[in-house]
């Protein structure tokens, strides 16, 4: 039997060291590794063998080309099954096929560009009540809870045609806030036995118990009651209610349930924390700010935006995609081969984990330029163009790429300039903002005073200077 050829190796000894010193941020240990290995990088963890791939050929490989033959999704049962049920983004094979098909028509272009309105009432009411009241107390305020509660009360016009109650959206946060942290560097990037991940994941789940059971009650309430109703509806709940299979079968009370909490609950994550890191970057790069808040103006006037109105918010858009560069809510995608394979000259034994980090992929210097550079220019839409395919992955990759996409940047980009036209946000000083990886790659300790009629700052630098560097 010929010997395996396989990547470059992280000794164990620094692979453990920088993994546990970078325990709460495991993207820093896996850009050095990168950087002194190159872009696939083999990690062997006690009991396991993970190649860390950072090539966009050999990340199609896996999570495209190969993808349904030798690369499954591996899902984990535990604590987000227990209130997800077996929703699209929790599920697998055939039963994940047919859910993606038969749901992937309510988010055609067209469709998610008629939520506008919707999307654009349920924001205005926020900032009429919550956030106004934030900016006359003047007290600092945690943005990331904040900025959850927005995207979930958008996602609640959008799934079931209501603002969700405060308490549903309480429950939603600390459910997520849970579910991410659960979900450590341990249990995240390193095999874990299954019993040890079980015994983990119940001495946690106690503590979240009240927010689950509130978020199952509630989404049952909702969909016994639009399920007892004859006429149709122009949400996701409608949709899910009425889509038909090939065979002309309808989905279940139980998958209507679990697609309704999917998409109520799991819709707000990546842009609840893609906006909470957007304004943060714009307290660092005052010329982006002013830029995007000009930008504002002269598409809106001080009027709300409609669809009509999103060409002309396009540099909006960017800020958001730029700083999803930087902080990626998803930290990355991991995928076990099936069987014996190649990755170019590699060799990929049956069960190896191929694993790519979005962190490290969107710093490669062959593909950003000046990649510590915050820079919303890389996303014009030429550059976009020419950009080659899997080097930009904050919503995943291949088939199983978030269904959600284009609806959470819509909800960004017209959240980001209402909440522009009204408010500015400052930093507080003293509390240094730490960035935090488990099953997402959030913002903690991010404290900021809400400032009523904007107030303009002056940029620090012209727009034409070089931006400063990021991490």
């Amino acid at each position: 039997m010929s010997k395996l050829h396989r990547p470059p190796a992280v000794p164990l000894i620094p692979y453990i060291w920088h993994s546990l010193r970078e325990r709460r941020d495991i993207n820093k240990a896996f850009l050095r590794f990168f950087e002194k290995y190159g872009d696939i990088v083999w990690l062997r963890p006690p009991g396991g063998s993970v190649y860390l791939v950072t090539n966009p050929a050999y990340i199609k490989h896996f999570l495209a080309d190969a993808a349904v033959n030798n690369y499954p999704k591996n899902m984990q049962a535990g604590q987000r099954g227990i209130v997800m049920g077996q929703g699209l983004s929790s599920s697998e094979g055939a039963h994940w096929k047919r859910h993606r098909r038969m749901i992937q028509p309510a988010f055609q272009r067209d469709k998610v560009t008629a939520l506008t309105p919707k999307i654009v009432g349920v924001i205005e009411r926020l900032l009429d009540t919550r956030w106004e009241a934030l900016a006359r107390a003047g007290t600092p305020v945690e943005l990331f809870p904040e900025m959850s509660r927005l995207v979930i009360s958008a996602m609640g016009q959008i799934v079931y045609s209501e603002d969700p109650p405060d308490d549903v959206c309480e429950a939603a946060f600390h459910y997520m806030l849970y579910s991410i942290r659960v979900r450590s560097v341990v249990e995240e990037y390193l095999p874990m036995p299954r019993k040890l991940r079980r015994t983990y994941f119940l001495t946690n789940f106690p503590k979240v118990l009240p927010a689950a059971k509130r978020l199952n009650e509630f989404v049952w309430e909702k969909v016994r009651a639009r399920m007892a109703l004859a006429e149709q509806s122009d949400d996701l709940a409608g949709h899910f209610i009425t889509t038909t299979d090939e065979k002309g079968e309808k989905l279940t009370d139980v998958e209507v349930r679990d697609e309704f909490i999917e998409f109520l609950y799991g819709g707000h994550v990546s842009a609840g924390i893609g906006l909470s890191w957007m304004w943060y970057c714009l307290t660092q790069y005052p010329e982006v700010r002013e830029r995007m808040f000009d930008t504002v103006d002269r598409a809106l006037g001080g009027r709300l935006p409609t669809v009509q109105d999103l060409p002309a918010l396009q540099y909006v858009s960017q800020v958001f995609d730029e700083t999803l560069r930087h902080y990626s809510p998803a930290p990355g995608m991991g995928r076990p081969a099936v069987q014996d394979d190649k990755l170019g000259e590699y060799d990929v034994p049956k069960g190896t984990m191929l694993m790519s980090s979005a962190y490290v992929m969107h710093r490669h210097p062959a593909y950003w330029k000046d990649p510590h550079t915050f820079d919303p220019s890389r996303f014009e839409p030429e550059q976009v163009r020419a950009r080659p395919r899997f080097v930009y992955l904050p919503y995943g990759a291949g088939q199983r790429v978030c269904i959600g996409a284009q609806l959470a940047s819509m909800i960004a980009t017209l959240a980001s300039a209402m909440v522009a036209q009204r408010f500015r946000l400052e930093l507080m000083p003293g509390k240094p903002v730490q960035a935090v990886t488990g099953g997402a790659h959030y913002p903690e300790n991010l404290w900021m005073k809400v400032v009523s009629a904007r107030a303009r700052l002056p940029a620090s630098t012209s727009s034409e200077a070089p931006l400063a560097a990021v991490g």
